[in-house]
């Protein structure tokens, strides 16, 4: 019977060597046959395209294109390492600027280095300057798709409360506890120069990420708003939205905790739980931070957290005062621990992320805009970027050249040489560069609006959605992109 079981024990050996032999062989004959394809462009046999058939493209991008791989065969290459990415934070700290009526000069307010007190007067320059002048003529026509009145007009610019502003502010810290909209005046409608429009809410200055801060400069009349500096611009934030610190010092520590992961996801939803909390079944963007737990608890919500994190997040106490509930955020979420580092085809794996999603103007929809979605992206490595595009374009620390007058060709020879991840500036739209394939450069972005290459459709195609394209996409002056294209960035030219 030994001898049998011997026997038998010899032959299933035998057997699955030869199994683990021949799936071996197939596994090395797949890998192979996908570097090959890495090298070449080409799919492995009995591979199909990504999304062929079923999707729309653009002219002249392939269904290929719209796979990550298909941008990242080649060389990855270093864009910022992070000591090179903390000095250009520190280089290039969040701001917003007024012209003083007192001197004419400008004068400029540091987010993480405000003064004990602003002046009153200033502060009412900070506000009127910020609103548009031609607001009301040209941009908020219609609010909430009927006619602006007089008396509603009145009303919106009475909320402002500008006659209560006192001689001196003190500037109060908080956080956002949730994903929020700075608008430019204290209302939620929704403005635009038409009665059409939907997607462009002219009220909106920009979003701010869950977690992020705000200093608090003003309130609205119902005390409702709150008049806040958000980084690098201003804006009315929902009182709901926001949690008062006690003082400057522990807003500084809960925006930089020492250990963090960040969401690398488009987005990622928080678990749901038994016990009550503020932040189940939330949503978070790309780019947010969440503080870890280091000296974890045994429970979390009533549980181990087997394969989880513990985190902290931030929440409005029923004063409005800053309080912390703990969640945990389990391993196959798409989030990192400490930032990503900078690569070329990271940047282009973050930025596929977002393919497909709908435009969202200053974060409407949820979403995100040309230069929200670069914020979110190199958010991820921890670069902190201004909310305008042409702010982010000019930015000499990420290697702005101005190349408005160039020539097409020498336009298309830098574009040869720059590595895919850096950005690209046309008037008023920013773009994810993702390299050249067949001597055209293409790109990646969210867009309201294009015109198709020369030779297709002459109409205004709304796309209102993150897609890839070439640069021979047209304008409406008629030029193409690359044309039209006005800055690089590129930090070895």
């Amino acid at each position: 019977m030994n001898n049998w079981l011997k026997a038998a024990a010899l032959c299933a050996g035998a057997l699955l060597f030869l199994c683990g032999l021949f799936m071996g062989r197939g596994l090395e004959k797949r890998d192979a046959a996908r570097a090959l394809a890495a090298e070449t462009g080409a799919l492995p046999a009995g591979e199909t395209a990504p999304f062929s058939g079923a999707v729309p493209l653009i002219p002249g991008t392939e269904p290929e294109m719209l796979s990550p791989a298909y941008w990242t065969r080649g060389e990855d290459r270093l864009l910022f390492s992070a000591e090179e990415i903390s000095a250009f934070n520190e280089n290039n700290p969040p701001f917003v600027s007024f012209r003083s009526p007192r001197d004419g000069l400008e004068h400029f307010l540091y987010f993480y280095d405000l003064p004990e007190t602003i002046s009153g007067e200033d502060l009412h320059t900070l506000m009127e300057q910020a609103l548009p002048a031609d607001f009301f003529e040209k941009r908020a026509v219609y609010m909430n798709g009927s006619p602006l009145t007089p008396a509603y007009r009145e009303a919106l610019e009475a909320a402002r409360d500008l006659e209560g502003i006192p001689e001196t502010v003190q500037p109060r810290y908080a956080l956002c506890v949730r994903r929020t909209q700075a608008m430019l005046l204290p209302a939620a409608d929704f403005a635009a120069p038409t009665a059409e429009e939907r997607y462009c809410n002219e009220l909106v200055s920009a979003e701010l990420l869950p977690f992020t801060g705000a200093v608090l400069l003003h309130e609205s009349r119902d005390g409702a708003w709150s008049y806040a500096l958000c980084g690098s611009f201003c804006g009315w934030l929902p009182m709901e939205d926001l949690a008062l610190c006690p003082d400057r010092e522990s807003w500084l520590e809960a925006l930089r905790p020492q250990a963090f992961l960040v969401v690398t996801g488009s987005e990622i939803v928080l678990e749901q739980t038994a016990e009550p909390g503020c932040h189940g079944g939330e949503v978070l963007p790309m780019g947010t931070r969440l503080a870890l737990i280091e000296d974890r608890p045994a429970q979390i919500d009533g549980r181990e957290g087997l394969g989880s994190w513990a985190v902290r997040l931030p929440c409005r106490a029923a004063d409005g005062s800053l309080a912390w509930e703990q969640a945990l955020i389990p391993v196959s979420r798409d989030v990192h621990e400490g930032w990503l580092p900078m690569s070329s085809h990271a940047v282009i794996r973050q930025g596929f992320k977002f393919l497909g999603r709908v435009y969202g103007w200053g974060g409407s929809l949820d979403s995100n805009d040309c230069s929200g979605m670069i914020r979110q992206i190199y958010g991820c490595f921890g670069l902190e970027l201004p909310r305008n595009a042409l702010a982010i374009a000019k930015l000499q620390d990420l290697g702005c050249l101005a190349c408005r007058h160039m020539s097409r060709d020498k336009k298309l020879e830098l574009l040869a040489r720059i590595p895919a991840g850096n950005l690209l500036y046309m008037d008023g739209h920013l773009m994810l560069y993702l390299g050249m394939d067949g001597g055209k450069p293409y790109v990646l972005s969210s867009c309201a609006t294009y015109r198709e290459p020369a030779g297709g459709a002459p109409e205004i195609r709304e796309s209102y959605c993150v897609f890839v394209s070439g640069l021979d996409l047209l304008r409406s002056s008629g030029k193409t992109w690359l044309e039209d294209l006005s800055y690089l960035q590129w930090r070895d030219f």
